[in-house]
């Protein structure tokens, strides 16, 4: 072994012997204190539960979906800070019938501090709850944590219960508001698709192809009217010929001319008589003129004057030899007259409805702006209430599952029980604890005052100290054979030996 360990151990061996008092007496009085505060400290009783919080739901892959998570680990610090809350423990107090309606605030107070302080709450992985009690006596102490327990259970599942519940009623209640906006929507989109059925944008196409049909229709329908009215006009030009008047007028102009000839033949023109059949004759084709000219113009009065002149020819009263040309002539006319009035009541009808069309497109712009924002509306309110229904449905399997899964919801693992023995460690313990701890102190203060001496011990201390080398060591001889002389001499040397030592501090410094 080198020499410098072998001089270190004999150092430390020498210091622990120095200080052996410091070391040993706490070593003999901490296990005695120990053992006396073992024998004083008052004995905790202590007593637990442990609550098990299945959800099974959650493993199920078709009802995870459906079920309510108590999310312990998220709630276990509100959890906790509400047991020891003062209601909570008022009401823990009135369960167990040590608190009532006439207790004194102190002892409310008293007894709320007493429970509180003795109360903890612990979570186990993250299904497991352990309530833990302590008391100082051990009676009731199971009945205490049962009660404990009792409204822990109420506030762990109150939240999952009364969600629940509270949104099955939410739910049905804004159902039943939405499926009334809703109806009122659908009423509304079928009224407006009610009164405009023929305009609906979806029928734009169609009515356009309508539209140009009856635009293309009126044309031909005036085309048709123009030629009616030119064959109603040609009628009766050839009615006016065959007028019984400017039949007589004609025969009469026929026969003036036949006998004119005659009286030529025999007279010259002078002639009296020819003069006389001459001016007939003149006056005869003015009148011819005339009565051509009123016929072309034939009103309502001159077919009257017409038909009834036909009807007399019929029935005998006049010359028949034209009766079959006027009567055709008015049948035809008649017809024409009738065709007329039927080509003009069509294309008014026509012309209506293609106004009408015309409008319902002008205003298709409009209206499908009206129906697309009716449907909008619609769209809207029936996503609404589907979503709504279908969170109903699920609020109510959702309480279904709760209901049915809350008799096996909460297992409990420990009952509180009645404790035998307290909680304080042994006697050994405490023993142990004193022996170690005056060990420790004794080290210490052995070590402290070791550092805290300046005394010179060893060889290496003045030698590191004064720089010089140390050649011998004078034994320790007895004070009392000392002469004067060599007092004075160690006293000179302890005086050298000092002015040496601050001279190499300062050097040093």
């Amino acid at each position: 072994m080198n020499t410098s360990v072998i001089v270190n151990i004999h150092l430390i061996l020498a210091a622990l012997w120095r200080r052996r008092y410091l070391i040993v007496v706490p070593l003999i009085v901490m296990p005695i204190l120990a053992v006396v505060v073992s024998l004083i400290t008052p004995r905790n009783w202590q007593t637990h539960t442990t609550i098990l919080v299945q959800e099974s739901a959650k493993m199920n892959p078709f009802l995870e979906d459906l079920s309510v998570s108590t999310d312990l680990e998220n709630r276990i610090t509100a959890l906790d800070t509400l047991l020891h809350s003062r209601h909570m423990l008022l009401k823990v107090g009135e369960d167990l019938g040590e608190l009532t309606n006439e207790s004194s605030p102190l002892a409310q107070e008293e007894f709320v501090k007493r429970v509180s302080s003795s109360l903890s709450v612990q979570l186990v992985g993250k299904d497991l709850v352990k309530l833990i009690y302590r008391s100082q006596q051990p009676e009731n102490i199971d009945t205490t944590l049962l009660a404990i327990r009792h409204r822990f259970l109420e506030k762990l599942l109150a939240p999952e219960i009364s969600a629940i519940a509270a949104s099955e009623t939410f739910l049905n209640e804004q159902l039943a508001i939405t499926k009334v906006d809703l109806q009122s929507a659908e009423l509304s989109l079928a009224k407006f698709k009610q009164q405009h059925a023929e305009s609906l944008p979806r029928l734009y196409g169609r009515n356009s192809n309508r539209l140009a049909e009856l635009i293309e229709l009126i044309a031909k329908r005036k085309i048709d009217l123009s030629g009616a009215i030119a064959a109603k006009k040609t009628i009766r030009t050839r009615l006016a010929q065959v007028d019984p008047v400017m039949s007589e007028i004609e025969q009469s102009i026929v026969d003036t001319k036949g006998e004119l000839a005659i009286l030529r033949s025999r007279y010259t023109d002078k002639h009296s008589k020819v003069q006389r059949a001459l001016r007939k004759l003149a006056q005869l084709q003015d009148e011819r003129a005339i009565q051509s000219k009123a016929s072309y113009q034939l009103d309502e009065q001159a077919l009257s004057r017409l038909w009834e002149v036909a009807s007399q020819m019929q029935a005998g009263d006049l010359d028949n030899q034209q009766h079959p040309l006027l009567v055709s002539q008015l049948k035809e006319l008649q017809s024409a007259d009738g065709k007329v009035e039927q080509i003009r009541e069509e294309l008014v009808s026509i012309e209506q409805q293609a106004q009408q069309l015309q409008s319902a497109i002008a205003g298709t712009g409009d209206m499908e702006r009206q129906l697309q924002e009716l449907e909008r509306d619609l769209a809207v309110k029936r996503s609404l209430y589907d979503d709504l229904l279908s969170r109903f449905e699920k609020a109510k399997i959702t309480g279904a599952l709760g209901r049915f899964e809350q008799p096996e919801r909460i297992k409990i693992i420990d009952e509180p029980y009645q404790p035998s023995i307290p909680n304080n460690f042994p006697l050994v313990i405490f023993l142990l604890a004193g022996v170690v701890g005056g060990l420790a102190l004794g080290t210490g203060m052995a070590l402290f005052a070791e550092l805290a001496d300046t005394s010179i011990r060893a060889k290496r201390q003045l030698e590191a100290l004064t720089r010089v080398p140390v050649l011998t060591r004078i034994p320790n001889l007895c004070p009392y054979k000392y002469s004067k002389t060599s007092l004075a001499n160690e006293t000179l040397s302890n005086e050298k030996l000092n002015k040496v030592s601050q001279q190499q501090a300062g050097e040093s410094l």
